[in-house]
């Protein structure tokens, strides 16, 4: 490893048109036990505890409940409900965040006895958050007093005033951005015009177990436990407050990191989470398979099948009824995966037929509403421009490339009046536009990117050619775990030239062996064939070429080395339609 004044990259920009800024150091003390390099790289970050960085705990990081603006309020509200024997609903959401705080609180009042309902809105028919129609219906045909709003409610002025008028009581629990109005009943979110935001990184999984803490020490308070009566252990829990906050891709930093390190070696505590590690083969408890394996199977129902199946797995104690779940959710993720695939190439060969638009903004009415939020993504990924997928009845899914803000963009829009609604944040949006303006609208957002320049990628670490060894990941390890706001690090591996560019795994990655005068670093783009970068790192033979991504170890053949795995390239004399690609 170097220092960032002593590095020079073979070039300017990048094949994906970024230019690389090496992360400057940060004076610092690593911790007793900590590798010199995973506290240098924490610090240059920002991170300045790094005991606690290093070892989080909930005793450490966990701050009283009722620092948050209506908790006390909220909980107190709860208990009486809870001991007058009302009639309770949780108010969900489709996606893991919504299953998984629904569950923990449900898991909560089916431990102490309380009677309980929940609901969960259908993702095509109802949309997000409350609507006033279920109000009803929880309220005239349940006779639904309590209603407890997860995962949304902030800005539900028209329902929650439905649910005040048919007498219900409202607590809110969301981490939603607000508007200017308060709604009815109390809200708890660490995102109110009044809050000073500092647990705005929570998602309503972390919330859900902060206000279940506040219940605890409340009916403690009032001698509720008793020996008919046990008091829960909320730690049993923690697993599935630690798959919300991974798959919510909130920061992990603070108490989110004290959540996610406590969490994850209890995953296997939570029965559902079990019946879905042998339904879907993943053994290993980890913020990748939360992220990328767990996640997607409960969110699948979300987005294609019954949207209660998610909230139903996590909160069961019935072994049969565990399994049966979550056989349907594998199945359930494995047609969403069919439909997905289908239409990423279908979205993909239009992009490149369409020309070279600043913003991709795509078509077909034959696109599932629940997935053009992942085929944006994967567009946006393989073409590295913002790409908007319109899907059935005109909704759509936004993603944007570091840099440039979607969702001023598409609140612009409608605000210009090309489309029926739309609104998001500076990654990722939705929409809905009709058939005759997606000309315009496609227009609008690209005139919009024009001029946009992509800001510097910040490189973690940088090595020379030939000095990518183990034990660089290995030190790197205590870094986890990993998520937003500490993502795994980037490396970058320079001053070599590629000795040879290959096509491998049935022709679809591209694999570099570089050189340089510290020895040779092998270097693999996953999946790179027919994409822009890609394409451009083939026929590199004997040029000049840095290369960015993450470290993994490498065991094929039966020889472990240090790899990298390509996000970006820096290529000599790279030519400028490459770097615009």
């Amino acid at each position: 490893m170097t220092s960032a004044d002593d590095v020079k990259f073979c070039a300017d920009r990048s094949v994906r048109g970024r230019a690389w800024m090496v992360r400057p150091p940060v004076a610092h003390v690593a911790p007793a036990g900590v590798p010199e390099a995973a506290a240098a790289l924490a610090a240059a970050r920002g991170f300045t505890d790094l005991d606690t960085f290093f070892s989080p705990t909930l005793r450490a990081c966990m701050p009283d409940p009722y620092v948050l603006k209506g908790m006390e309020e909220a909980v107190r509200r709860f208990c009486d409900a809870v001991q007058g024997g009302r009639r309770i609903a949780l108010y969900g959401d489709y996606d893991v965040d919504g299953a998984t705080s629904t569950s923990l609180v449900l898991r909560w009042l089916h431990s102490v006895g309380a009677d309980a309902a929940f609901y969960i809105p259908d993702r095509l028919r109802e949309g997000y958050g409350p609507n006033s129609a279920a109000i009803r219906r929880l309220r005239e045909e349940e006779g639904i007093e309590f209603l407890l709003m997860l995962d949304s409610g902030t800005t539900a002025h028209e329902p929650l005033g439905v649910a005040a008028e048919l007498g219900m009581e409202i607590v809110i629990l969301d981490h939603h951005e607000p508007d200017d109005r308060m709604p009815p009943g109390t809200l708890v979110n660490p995102k109110r015009k009044d809050e000073d935001r500092s647990l705005a990184y929570l998602c309503t999984a972390g919330l859900a177990f902060l206000f279940l803490v506040g219940v605890q020490r409340e009916m403690r308070a009032r001698a509720f436990f008793d020996g008919s009566r046990p008091e829960p252990d909320l730690r049993q829990w923690l697993g599935i407050v630690a798959l919300g906050t991974v798959c919510d891709v909130v920061p992990l930093v603070g108490l989110n990191r004290a959540y996610v390190a406590a969490g994850l070696p209890r995953m296997q505590d939570v029965l559902g989470i079990r019946a879905l590690s042998t339904a879907t083969g993943v053994t290993a408890f980890t913020t990748y398979s939360c992220g990328f394996q767990f996640g997607p199977h409960i969110n699948a129902t979300g987005r294609i099948g019954d949207t209660r199946l998610g909230t139903m797995l996590l909160a069961t104690e019935d072994k049969l009824v565990a399994e049966d779940i979550a056989r349907e959710l594998y199945e359930t993720n494995r047609a969403r995966q069919d439909i997905e695939r289908a239409a990423v190439s279908e979205a993909i060969e239009q992009a490149r037929a369409a020309g070279d638009h600043a913003v991709i903004v795509l078509a077909n009415d034959e696109w599932h509403p629940g997935v053009v939020g992942l085929v944006a993504a994967r567009v946006k990924e393989a073409l590295n421009r913002p790409a908007v997928i319109i899907g059935s009845g005109g909704s759509a899914s936004c993603r944007s490339v570091d840099g440039f803000d979607i969702g001023q963009a598409v609140i612009a829009a409608r605000e210009a009046g090309i489309l029926v609604k739309g609104g998001g944040h500076a990654a990722a949006a939705g929409l809905t536009v009709l058939p005759e303006r997606i000309d315009e609208l496609r227009e609008f957002l690209s005139a919009r990117a024009k001029d946009f320049v992509a800001p510097p990628v910040m490189v973690d670490i940088a090595v020379p050619c030939g000095e990518l060894t183990m034990d660089i990941p290995a030190a790197l390890e205590r870094l986890q775990p990993y998520g937003t706001a500490n993502t795994k690090p980037k490396i970058a591996v320079y001053g070599g030239r590629v000795k040879r560019a290959t096509v491998v795994g049935q022709n679809n990655h591209v694999k570099l062996v570089l050189t340089g005068p510290h020895g040779e670093t092998e270097a693999i783009m996953y999946r790179g064939v027919g994409t822009p970068l890609g394409e451009s790192l083939r026929g590199t033979d004997g040029l000049h070429v840095d290369v960015l991504g993450e470290v993994k170890i490498d065991e094929y053949g039966g020889r472990k080395r240090a790899t990298l795995v390509i996000e970006d390239a820096v290529v000599e004399r790279v030519a400028e339609d490459e770097m615009a690609a």
